[in-house]
């Protein structure tokens, strides 16, 4: 679990961010929050095919403070670092192939890449191509992790 301060600047800055780096439009789920999904295809685009629709799922980890100063004897005056993960997965339709997916990551990690929000500094990315359904069995998905620290 994340702490509220890390949670909420990593949130706030998602929030702000991704309606402009995303390719297209793609909800984004929160943790224990109700989300409308968009239906899997539609509407027509201008060729006449139907447009592959998606959606993302947010999961913010962390590893409450690790200590990085040399003991005074006092936890206050310690310097108390929390580290931790940010995983987005991002679900298309299934047998709509991978590319879709792919392109929406890729905009996420490159949002996040290289970004001191204030008190988080975003840090390494994965990408694992490995990918599986949702609960409903009609999306597929795949995911990055992004590694941010915030220092105390």
């Amino acid at each position: 679990m994340a702490t509220i301060q890390a949670f909420d600047a990593i949130r706030s800055f998602i929030e702000a961010g991704w309606p402009d780096a995303a390719p297209q439009a793609c909800p984004l789920a929160w943790d224990n929050e109700p989300i409308a999904l968009p239906q899997p295809f539609g509407p027509t685009g201008l060729d006449g095919a139907a447009v592959i629709n998606a959606w993302g799922k947010v999961l913010v980890d962390g590893d409450l403070w690790s200590q990085q100063s040399i003991g005074s004897g006092d936890p206050a005056e310690e310097r108390w670092d929390e580290t931790g993960t940010l995983m987005v997965f991002a679900f298309s339709p299934v047998g709509s192939g991978s590319r879709l997916n792919r392109e929406l990551l890729t905009a996420f990690a490159e949002m996040c890449r290289g970004q001191d929000i204030g008190s988080v500094e975003f840090q390494d990315t994965r990408f694992d191509p490995i990918g599986a359904k949702d609960d409903t069995g009609n999306w597929w998905g795949m995911h990055i992790v992004i590694d941010w620290i915030r220092k105390g």
